[in-house]
């Protein structure tokens, strides 16, 4: 809706001008009027008009003065100035406040109504390019966010000092940079589901942006690491978040995040570095930490100077990794040694061990996306998921049994049916499957796939009645189970390298 503010201390030809634009202005109009300047400035500060067409010559505030206040009030409205003078100065004046016409009256309606059409265009037209420069500007900005984000990530994930300070001065190319002190990094991650994961992430970090510079001294910045967790960055001393008060703080936090998004969510805590391209020693730390949640759910707050390394195991003990109770049994019986570095690390490896063993067994195709070890909040969280794993294991190998022999059949009927027309539509209806069934199948146990085996097939018997016989091209095609000499010549020239003739005269 285009806003036309329409101000003349004279009601008729104040009425006059608003019939002519309700008449004559095509685009959707709302026009507000008013009477004299005070009560002109007073609407256009509530309005906020598109277009003023205001007369000079009104009581009180004229039209020059009414220009003049909204300007100082920083409202940018077009105006078009309206008088019975046709005085030089009257105009010389408008221009110098902006105004870009002037028309006199009387007013000659087809003159106006042009000039009002034209201020239409020009301010839509105006309005559109504000608005493509204020998305390039906000696209531009979220790019170089991501880029930012992109680079701070890669700063914490680097495997050394001098892999981070390459980030370091990429980010302060953005303007990103980092004073020479202590830092402390904390990463909090929160429990995942299928309603939550679409916004979880942009949701824990708009809450964090707000709660943690008001309630967490030193706070620097967020950033989302990936699907289910965000990093938080300290300005610290060296004793970093070894303080009660401030690791009771990060405690408050997980709290307020839990009873907003209503999920579980905890925080692991590494050691204060001096200077920001060491912080990635600190990063890594935090997420170790909050790999023993597996131990202690009931503690949210999970610190890395806090855990004990503990007695070297035994070494690792052959598992069935197909016996779910026996399993079971070794993660128990780890996990009562202790809540220490070297019981994790056994943990850790055990839960690897079953997933390369699944890996081998499953078809990559069938296979699924395995939850990392730092995803489980406690140690039942992993038995249910290698339950879910050895089931899934169960039900490929019992599909495997009976696809196996689904396929010996398959093969059976192709190779009594070789000269005759075959597809898989033809083999679907036989074994009662879809012929998407079909050919995937024949791409899991047959290398190719089912044209290329039934081509291979039938290539050998032609081959075979070209060596053996003076059968005429024509038949040695029909026979081998094409039905069209010229087809059957095109697909033994392209497996062969040769034609049937050129085969037949080099043996």
């Amino acid at each position: 809706m285009f806003k036309i503010l329409v101000a003349d201390d004279e009601q008729f030809i104040r009425k006059g001008i608003v019939t002519i634009l309700q008449r004559n202005i095509t685009e959707p109009l709302k026009i507000i009027e008013a009477k004299n300047g005070i009560e002109a400035i007073e609407k256009v500060e509530k309005e906020r008009p598109n277009l003023i067409i205001t007369d000079i010559n009104m009581p009180g505030i004229d039209g020059l003065q009414f220009i003049k206040e909204i300007k100082e009030k920083q409202i940018n409205t077009e105006v078009l100035l309206l008088s019975g003078y046709s005085n030089f100065e009257y105009a010389k004046e408008g221009i110098s406040l902006g105004v870009k016409e002037y028309v006199t009256k009387p007013i000659d309606k087809e003159e106006f109504v042009t000039l009002v059409n034209k201020y239409i265009s020009n301010i839509k037209l105006q309005k559109q390019k504000e608005l493509a420069e204020t998305e390039q500007k906000q696209e531009s900005k979220k790019m170089i966010e991501g880029v930012k984000k992109d680079f701070l990530v890669s700063l914490l994930t680097s495997l050394n000092s001098k892999e981070a300070t390459h980030y370091m001065k990429q980010l302060k190319e953005l303007n990103v940079d980092f004073k020479p002190q202590w830092y402390t990094c904390v990463i909090f991650q929160y429990e995942l589901n299928q309603e939550n994961l679409d916004y979880i992430d942009f949701a824990i970090k708009n809450i964090l942006d707000e709660y943690l510079p008001e309630h967490c001294d030193g706070f620097l910045l967020n950033a989302n690491y990936h699907t289910g967790r965000t990093i938080s960055i300290f300005e610290t001393n060296q004793m970093g978040f070894k303080d009660p008060q401030k690791k009771a703080t990060i405690r408050k936090t997980t709290a307020t995040l839990s009873k907003i998004v209503k999920v579980r969510v905890s925080a692991g805590i590494g050691e204060s570095t001096l200077g920001f391209e060491h912080l990635h020693r600190g990063f890594r730390q935090g997420i170790e930490a909050l790999e023993f949640k597996i131990f202690n759910p009931g503690d949210t707050v999970l610190v890395y100077e806090d855990i004990r390394q503990g007695k070297t195991l035994d070494p690792p003990k052959k598992l069935l990794y197909e016996s779910y109770l026996e399993i079971c049994t070794e993660i128990n019986c780890i996990s009562q040694q202790g809540q220490t570095k070297e019981v994790l690390k056994r943990l850790r490896h055990l839960y690897g061990q079953l997933l390369s063993h699944l890996t081998k067994r499953i078809p990559q195709k069938e296979q699924e996306d395995y939850k990392d070890f730092g995803e489980f909040w406690t140690l039942d969280d992993l038995k249910k998921e290698i339950k879910i794993l050895l089931e899934k294991l169960q039900q490929t190998q019992k599909e495997n049994v009976i696809n196996v022999k689904l396929m010996e059949e398959i093969i059976h009927f192709i190779n009594e049916n070789i000269t005759k027309e075959l597809d898989l539509n033809i083999i679907a209806e036989k074994f009662n499957r879809s012929p998407s069934y079909i050919s995937t199948m024949f791409k899991r146990y047959v290398p190719g796939g089912f044209n290329t085996y039934v081509t291979e097939k039938r290539m050998n018997i032609a081959k075979k009645l070209l060596r053996d016989s003076n059968i005429s091209i024509q038949n040695i095609a029909e026979a081998s189970g094409y039905y069209n000499a010229k087809y059957f010549s095109s697909v033994f020239k392209k497996k062969e390298g040769m034609t049937p003739r050129e085969y037949r005269e080099r043996i």
